[in-house]
C-alpha cells in the first residue's frame, strides 16, 4: 500500500519522542503482546521478536528513519509505535503497533499521521507499507489515511 504524503492536522502529545536503540527490548514487548491472538501472531518467542527489532533498529532492514519514526509512552511505559525506515530507496511503514489496552484511542493514527507529517516537510511524496491482508483494523486505518493498493 501506499499513500501521498501530505501534511494533516494532528493533535501534540507530549508523550511522544524519538525511537532509541535502548528502545528495543520495550518495543519488543509492545509488539509481541500487541500481535498475540491476532491474524499476524505467528508464535514469535520473546527472545525471537527481541531479535527482530535488534537487527530492524540496527538497520539491517533498511535505514531507520530516526527522525520520522516514534514510539509513544504513558506512565513511563512505550503503549505505541511507529517505525521507518527506507526500503528499496523509499520512506517504508516498517511496523505501526499499539498495546492492546491502548487501542482504539487514536494513538497508532495520530503516530502515523506524525510520520506522515514529518515525511512532508522532508519532501518525500509516498509512504509505504505492507499490511496482512485481513488485518480489518489496519486495512481501515491504512484506507482512512489515503493508503491504496499499489498495483505490481
Amino acid at each position: 500500500m501506499a499513500a501521498r504524503v501530505e501534511r494533516r492536522e494532528v493533535a501534540p502529545d507530549p508523550g511522544v519522542r524519538a525511537p532509541r536503540r535502548s528502545d528495543a527490548p520495550a518495543v519488543a514487548a509492545l509488539m509481541l503482546d500487541a500481535y498475540r491472538g491476532t491474524i499476524d501472531d505467528d508464535g514469535e518467542t520473546p527472545q525471537e521478536t527481541l531479535d527482530l527489532v535488534e537487527r530492524l533498529f540496527a538497520g539491517e532492514y533498511g535505514s531507520v528513519l530516526w527522525n520520522v519514526s516514534e514510539v509513544t509512552e504513558r506512565d513511563g511505559r512505550i503503549v505505541a509505535a511507529a517505525v521507518c525506515t527506507v526500503f528499496e530507496g523509499r520512506p517504508f511503514l516498517a511496523f505501526l503497533v499499539t498495546a492492546p489496552e491502548w487501542k482504539g484511542r487514536g494513538l497508532a493514527r495520530a503516530a502515523l499521521t506524525r510520520a506522515i507529517n514529518r515525511l512532508a516537510v522532508a519532501g518525500d511524496p509516498l509512504l509505504r507499507l505492507v499490511v496482512t491482508h485481513g488485518n480489518a483494523p489496519a486495512e481501515r486505518l491504512y484506507a482512512s489515511l489515503g493508503f491504496v493498493v499499489e498495483s505490481d
